[in-house]
């Protein structure tokens, strides 16, 4: 990897996605890191994607191929193939990253040599309720990840010699493909998170994981998988996994508790945060306030599963949503 300028390869798959692609180009465009390749794999589009990515490509610096696939999987891998970056990350059309995501993970890379993976905090969107859930997650580990799902792949930037020969997503499990690449890709591998907010998963009506029994499938299918890389019966398995939900649930009331405390201290300006600060970029953009009727106390306690947190901009009036709805195991950690 060049350690002044990697060059980073966003990865994007798309089926008409006229209605938000042009989000994501806009992302990408507005990065403070310059130095990116962006690499579009489009599934014969027939809804105006295709112009789109037609003109963005005049401008930018933009790889892109348009031919019938047989789906995300496949899509994904003729991406990740595609892609001739220092550094690899996953962002579907769907989905947004913040002006500062490249940058962040490239210095996290360029400061410690040692790193294969690093993988931030994300906020979830949906779209059908206009709701926002904050993704905060635990120190890795192989077998955290292995037993709970806990890793966004739009938040989660690969050294190239991770990818290689690993490019290939698994078809037979489509709705929980990524999560089987993740087992081969972290295995062996030094993985670090970092406490800064990097994507937004917009969960958009119609999308494969929005319809109806697609929970059901990727429960299935994340079963499957995870039977291939780990034991998943016996005492052991089923203790294991009573302590990842007490201490996800604690973890991440402690979390929130410490984005709280550090929105506090900007005084409503976006300044006063020191370097190093955990998710001082989201904190300069954005304020974080509680709304439940308990106070503050309330979002440390593991028996409580809703915890309402107000998300607004620093540089408007407009509130962006409120989080009220309780957060699963794999939404947040």
């Amino acid at each position: 990897m060049s350690k002044d300028n990697p060059l980073v390869s966003i990865v994007t798959p798309t089926l008409n996605s006229a209605d938000y692609l042009p989000d994501l180009i806009a992302a990408v465009e507005a990065q403070s890191y310059a130095n990116i390749e962006h690499v579009l794999v489009d599934g014969a589009s027939t809804d105006g994607t295709i112009e789109q990515i037609r003109d963005y490509a005049s401008r930018g610096q933009v790889r892109w191929v348009s031919e019938p696939d047989s789906g995300t999987a496949e899509a994904i891998t003729k991406g990740y193939r595609m892609a001739t970056g220092d550094i690899v990350v996953l962002i579907p059309s769907d989905d947004l990253i913040f002006p500062w995501s490249v940058n962040v993970a490239v210095d996290h890379f360029r400061s410690h040599p040692e790193v294969d993976i690093v993988h931030g905090d994300s906020i979830s969107w949906d779209m059908t309720t206009d709701t926002w859930s904050l993704r905060l997650h635990k120190r890795f580990s192989y077998g955290y990840f292995a037993r709970t799902q806990t890793m966004t792949a739009q938040a989660t930037y690969l050294l190239r010699h991770v990818i290689q020969g690993n490019e290939e997503l698994d078809p037979s499990v489509p709705h929980a493909s990524d999560y089987e690449q993740f087992f081969r890709l972290t295995r062996g591998r030094k993985v670090v998170n970092i406490p800064e907010v990097l994507a937004i998963f917009r969960k958009r009506p119609g999308a494969m994981n929005m319809r109806d029994g697609a929970s059901e499938l990727v429960d299935q299918e994340v079963g499957v998988i995870r039977a291939r890389y780990i034991r998943t019966s016996g005492p052991i398995y089923r203790v294991m996994k009573t302590w990842d939900r007490v201490s996800s649930a604690i973890h991440r009331r402690w979390q929130i508790f410490r984005l709280i405390k550090y929105s506090s201290r900007t005084g409503g300006t976006g300044t006063g945060l020191k370097p190093g600060t955990p998710w001082r970029n989201f904190l300069s953009a954005y304020t974080v306030s509680s709304t439940s009727a308990s106070g503050l106390l309330s979002t440390l306690l593991p028996r409580r599963r809703q915890y309402p947190i107000d998300i607004w901009s620093r540089s408007s009036a407009e509130n962006l949503g409120v989080v009220e709805r309780p957060m699963s195991d794999s939404q947040a950690d």
